[in-house]
């Protein structure tokens, strides 16, 4: 049969039925496939502004992430209410005076703010989400420290302006048989030592920097920890982004400080 006769007869029956009220079947939606076991199905469940994280969805701000000069500590309780955070863990003691600060010869200086301090406690504090202000001198030394659990050596990450003169060290630690790397943020420096070289590896306290102050000329130490997200591979992230939001998430400080341990 030709093809002009053949589409003829094909578009007769299809009127025929038409007016026979007949319906053509439709060819069934293929079914979904089948979850593979191990597959990353969580990204899938997460809403909009989160991003998975273990068996987690971490929220992420809607905003560009403030920095140390518009991020006032009632803005940084707020984002605590919302989670984008990872508390205090129950185990962890509360009172700071047991933890082991990167100061020498002053490992439990006074908190100026930060750790569940009230909103307000120290005029013209300006904290990130997780950040601690320490009191410290002008000049003071500024130590590499082991984390607790820490597995490894500590390595420098970042050296240059972020929170002021920062420094930030990388530790890998074991929390629950799992290996996670997180980043000390030791902010508002005078000045970075000479042992503080990107990519070094520095002991237990070394001299990493000195002390500095606040915008408003108090001294102070800016003290931060963030958990680097899983699946960052560090050594191809901008190190000037380590504090962003989609590397690293910020972590209460009491969650990695060694407590009660000495030097």
């Amino acid at each position: 049969m030709q093809p002009l006769v053949r589409a003829a007869v094909f578009a007769a029956l299809v009127a025929a039925v038409g007016m026979l009220g007949l319906t053509v079947p439709k060819k069934p939606a293929p079914a979904p496939p089948p979850n593979v076991p191990g597959a990353p199905v969580l990204a899938a469940t997460c809403g909009p502004y989160q991003l998975p994280e273990g068996d987690a969805c971490i929220p992420l701000p809607r905003a560009g992430r403030p920095g140390l000069a518009d991020l006032h500590e009632p803005a940084a309780k707020n984002i605590r209410e919302r989670g984008e955070l990872i508390p205090r863990r129950p185990e962890r003691p509360a009172d700071a005076s047991g933890y082991r600060f990167p100061l020498a010869g002053n490992e439990k200086p006074v908190v100026l703010g930060g750790l569940d301090l009230p909103p307000g406690a120290v005029p013209d504090a300006e904290l990130g989400p997780s950040a601690v202000l320490l009191s410290a001198s002008n000049g003071d030394e500024i130590i590499a420290t082991t984390l607790d659990g820490q597995e490894g050596p500590t390595e420098v990450g970042f050296v240059g302006d972020m929170v002021g003169t920062t420094v930030v060290t990388v530790h890998m630690l074991r929390e629950g048989g799992r290996l996670r790397q997180v980043l000390l943020v030791h902010g508002l420096l005078d000045r970075a030592s000479d042992r503080a070289i990107v990519g070094s590896s520095v002991e237990t306290g070394d001299v990493i920097g000195y002390a500095g102050s606040l915008p408003n000329g108090r001294d102070a130490l800016y003290l931060e920890a963030r958990q680097v997200r899983e699946g960052t591979n560090l050594a191809v992230v901008d190190s000037s982004k380590l504090r962003d939001d989609a590397t690293s998430i910020p972590c209460d400080v009491r969650n990695v400080l060694r407590h009660g341990a000495s030097l």
